[in-house]
C-alpha cells in the first residue's frame, strides 16, 4: 500500500483496453488519452461500436503524436489474442475490462448463456493475460508495467441471481494473485479492480432481466457514474494500490474475506472484519429467510 501519487504513469506508454467498446473500459481509454498516453488500442467484438468510441475519444488528444485506434476479436479464443498482442511493438499497460452479466436464477439460464459467461468473463483475460505476458518477459524497460484485472464486489459476495458471473469474477481475483508472482521478475504491477454497481449500458441491461430477489438482496443502492468508477479506479492506481474498490460499500464486504489477496487499508480492514464475524451470522439467517419467501411466493403463483 503506497500513500503517494505518481505510481501509475500513462504518459508516452502503449496501453490495452480489452472490453474497451463501452463502460468502464471506454471511460478508462479516454481518460489515458488525456494523461498523455502515446497508443491506446480498445479490443472488443463489435467493430461498429470499437469505430464510434475511437471517433468519441479523438478529440480528447492532447498531442497530434497520440493513436486511439481499436482491433476486433474475440478474445476467448487464444489465437485472436496472440495476433493482436503480435501487432504491437511494445506494451506497457493492460486494463481487462471485458465482461457480461445476464442475472437470472440459475435455472433460468441457458446453456448458451452459461458458455458465454465463461468466456467473457474469465477466458477473455485468460488468454490476453498469457499472450501478453509472453510478449512483455522479453522487454525490459526501466519504467514500472502494469495489468489491471476487472473483477467485481460480487467476488467477494456473491449471491442469488449471479450464478453465470460471479464465479468468474471470483476466478479472475485468483488469477490477477498468481500472475502477480509471476510477474515479479518482469517488473509488472498486478491490480485488481473490484466495482460495484455503475450506470453503464451493461447495467441497464442486467435491469431487464434482474429476478426480484436479487434486487431486494442488493438494497436500493445507487449505480455511480461510469466517470466516477473510471476516477476512483484512477486515482487508487495512482497511488499504487493493487486492491481496489470503486465505493465504500465494497470496501467494507472484503473485509469480511480478506484472504491472501492485497489489502487497502489493511489495518482497517482487519479490525472490522472482527466485526463483521459477528454479523454476518446474523445477516446470512435473514437472507436466506428472504430468498425461502421469494420461492414460497414464486411456487404459489404458479399453482392453479
Amino acid at each position: 500500500m503506497v500513500f503517494f501519487s505518481n505510481q501509475f504513469d500513462a504518459k508516452d506508454k502503449t496501453v490495452v483496453v480489452t472490453g474497451g467498446s463501452q463502460g468502464l473500459g471506454a471511460e478508462l481509454a479516454k481518460q489515458l488519452i488525456i494523461r498523455g498516453a502515446a497508443k491506446v488500442i480498445i479490443v472488443a467484438r463489435t467493430e461498429s461500436k470499437l469505430q464510434e468510441t475511437v471517433n468519441y475519444i479523438e478529440p480528447f488528444k492532447i498531442s497530434d503524436s497520440q493513436v486511439i485506434d481499436y482491433a476486433t476479436g474475440d478474445l476467448a479464443n487464444y489465437d485472436t489474442c496472440a495476433k493482436i498482442v503480435e501487432s504491437l511493438d511494445t506494451i506497457d499497460i493492460v486494463f481487462f475490462c471485458a465482461g457480461s452479466s445476464v442475472p437470472k436464477l440459475f435455472l433460468d439460464l441457458t446453456p448458451r448463456e452459461l458458455s458465454n459467461g465463461v468466456n467473457i468473463n474469465y477466458n477473455t483475460a485468460l488468454n490476453f493475460s498469457h499472450a501478453a505476458l509472453s510478449k512483455m518477459k522479453l522487454q525490459s524497460p526501466d519504467h514500472t508495467r502494469h495489468f489491471i484485472f476487472c473483477s467485481s464486489v460480487l467476488a467477494i459476495y456473491p449471491f442469488i441471481g449471479y450464478a453465470q458471473y460471479a464465479p468468474l469474477k471470483a476466478a479472475l481475483r485468483s488469477l490477477a494473485d498468481i500472475i502477480r508472482h509471476e510477474t515479479l521478475p518482469y517488473n509488472i504491477k498486478v491490480h485488481t479492480v473490484y466495482p460495484g454497481n455503475f450506470a453503464s449500458e451493461g447495467f441497464a441491461e442486467e435491469e431487464k432481466t434482474k429476478p426480484e430477489i436479487t434486487k431486494q438482496i442488493e438494497g436500493p443502492s445507487n449505480a455511480v457514474s461510469v466517470e466516477s468508477c473510471t476516477n476512483n479506479v484512477l486515482w487508487f492506481l495512482d497511488r499504487g494500490y493493487e486492491t481496489i474498490f470503486t465505493d465504500v460499500i465494497g470496501w467494507i464486504l472484503s473485509c469480511s474475506m480478506l484472504g491472501f489477496s492485497p489489502k487497502c487499508l489493511g489495518l482497517v480492514q482487519i479490525i472490522l472484519g472482527f466485526i463483521l464475524s459477528l454479523i454476518v451470522p446474523f445477516y446470512v439467517i435473514f437472507t436466506n429467510f428472504e430468498i425461502k419467501s421469494y420461492f414460497k411466493k414464486l411456487n404459489s403463483q404458479k399453482q392453479p
